[in-house]
């Protein structure tokens, strides 16, 4: 039986369908016609054997081989069109889903990310979705059209004769507990499957990650030890369910076939005995096929889809994880001329043992260059992160011009802020797309911001200038050009708020000289946060924070310049 769990899975499950309505219809009444020809069939291949090969009837032999291939024909063009809607479904449900996951996976919260790696988080989808839509298959369709074709192979067969009826009728309790006892060991053996290739999943992703690590400590023999445990299980399973797939295909042939060769014994024996025609009995023997393989297929749909639920299971618990909420004030709102910020006794942590910041209250006005210093670990990050809205604060609230910045539409809130952090992202794209990211911006203003962000010169050194692919990660680039597309991005964004987090930290001087000037010149009226270890960018600012254990103080900075001296 279905636990009550399971059937609330299988009802969203099936609603995965609703899209596709009229497809399916049309899918079903495809398959009554085309099943409707089949039940013909028999009947007409009775009559071309009895009345026609056995009385020798060439005329009867004619009509019946005209009429033979008319339906054989109509059927083709039927299932011409069948196979045209089914095309459409089995194609266009995986899309949709994996449109709507990927679309959700851009909305879920940082924290999930946090958990689990890309490799994880794409092989579970995958493997997911290709499940849940093997309900969107023929098998599915057909279940239907099974039922229908068993009814009137039913019919067909009490009609010739209900006696041999019987003895199909024993294949229903036989082939019944048969399949359900391989379909629980089939349920069983995926989930361990899942349960397998998450963890193998996730380990994958890690070591991906660590490629580097991998080579320079010689690892290489150790991670191919570890891929091979790891593979061993998922191998054994995989081993198992084949097998448990082949043992149940054996037995429905084997009764099958036990069910057929009995009907040609009991059926030529009533031959011999002038009780049933030649004709008569070869249509029994087709409509018995109608009746045991809609009978097995209808029993196998509990086999087939078995790891459904399952992955099912896990794709909707994906599709419900909290997302960030989008909706809010729009920026506009907001006067921008004067821009304030202000942290109101934020305080944060990831867990109740560890406080990462305690009270903290800062305010920053319009066009203010301010610095935030501190030990690694001091939450100079996280406190970015809060404002970024990547994080919630556990108490207290951030502020822009005395509204929550958690009541603003984040889509539109995030607009307001351009951001360079140390480990820069690039996409493998252009240099001129990653720049430009989701801007509108022209040609004569993108080459000003060439300029200002010092990226002509090497440019111009480029065979396709700002059409060249910057690889992977921007792998064909140096740190410090990387650093000037990032720069640029935030010259093409034009934001009312720069946050420069550790941005210079991996930078030799000339280039850190650079980001000063930038700041100095390109964003004079912007606001400017900037975290940072280097002590020589402190001189441009109008205010310096300190966080340390937690706590934040404001320094003057004559103070740090005058230690620095």
């Amino acid at each position: 039986m279905i636990n009550t769990e399971n059937k609330n899975i299988l009802k969203k499950t099936i609603k995965l369908l609703n899209p596709y309505k009229k497809y399916i219809v049309y899918i079903i009444l495809c398959m009554i016609g085309s099943c409707l020809i089949s039940m013909i069939l028999p009947l007409v291949n009775k009559e071309l054997m009895d009345n026609g090969l056995i009385e020798k009837n060439i005329k009867v032999i004619i009509n019946l081989c005209i009429v033979n291939f008319v339906l054989l024909l109509v059927e083709q063009i039927i299932i011409i069109f069948e196979t045209k809607f089914e095309s459409y479904v089995s194609v266009m449900m995986p899309y949709n889903l994996n449109k709507k996951a990927f679309k959700h996976l851009l909305k879920l919260k940082i924290e999930y990310f946090n958990e689990k790696n890309f490799a994880e988080i794409m092989n579970n989808i995958n493997i997911d979705i290709s499940n849940v839509c093997r309900i969107s298959d023929r098998t599915s369709f057909f279940l239907m059209i099974e039922i229908f074709r068993m009814i009137g192979g039913l019919i067909g067969l009490i009609i010739i004769d209900y006696k041999l009826t019987a003895l199909i009728l024993l294949i229903i309790p036989i082939r019944y507990i048969i399949v359900n006892y391989f379909a629980k060991k089939r349920k069983e053996l995926f989930e361990k499957y899942m349960e397998h290739n998450r963890d193998y999943s996730a380990w994958y992703g890690d070591t991906i990650s660590g490629i580097k690590e991998i080579k320079l400590w010689g690892l290489e023999t150790i991670k191919t030890g570890q891929f091979i445990k790891k593979q061993r299980n998922i191998v054994k399973i995989n081993i198992r369910m084949f097998f448990l797939d082949k043992i149940n295909e054996i037995l429905e042939t084997l009764i099958f076939q036990i069910i057929v060769n009995s009907l040609y014994i009991i059926g030529g024996y009533m031959l011999m005995k002038s009780n049933i025609t030649v004709g008569s009995l070869l249509a029994f023997i087709a409509y018995s096929t109608y009746v045991t393989s809609p009978i097995s297929s209808i029993l196998n749909i509990k086999y087939n889809f078995s790891n459904v639920i399952p992955s099912a299971k896990r794709l909707f618990q994906f599709l419900d994880t909290d997302c960030e909420i989008f909706k809010g004030l729009h920026i506009n709102d907001i006067n921008e001329n004067h821009l304030n910020i202000q942290f109101e006794n934020v305080s944060f942590h990831y867990n109740k043992d560890k406080i990462i910041l305690n009270n903290i209250n800062i305010e920053i006005d319009k066009g203010e260059k301010i610095a935030i210093i501190g030990e690694n670990g001091s939450g100079k990050s996280t406190l970015i992160n809060l404002f970024l809205r990547l994080y919630k604060p556990c108490k207290g609230k951030i502020l822009i011009n005395g509204t929550n910045i958690n009541d603003f539409n984040l889509k539109d809130y995030r607009k307001l802020i351009s951001v360079v952090n140390q480990e820069i992202y690039l996409f493998n794209q252009t240099i001129k797309e990653n720049i430009i990211l989701n801007s509108r911006i022209k040609e004569k203003q993108l080459n000003k911001i060439y300029k200002n962000a010092k990226l002509n010169e090497f440019i111009n050194k480029l065979p396709n200038k700002s059409e060249t692919n910057v690889g992977r990660n921007g792998s064909n680039l140096s740190g410090g050009e990387k650093q000037k597309i990032a720069m640029a991005r935030a010259l093409t964004r034009d934001s009312e708020i720069l946050i420069l987090d550790e941005a210079t930290a991996n930078l030799d001087i000339q280039s850190e000289n650079y980001i000063n000037q930038l700041i100095n010149k390109e964003f004079k009226e912007k606001t400017v946060i900037v975290i940072s270890h280097r002590t020589d960018i402190l001189k441009y600012m109008d205010k310096v924070f300190e966080l340390k254990n937690g706590q934040v103080n404001q320094i003057e900075i004559y103070d740090i310049l005058k230690k620095l001296s």
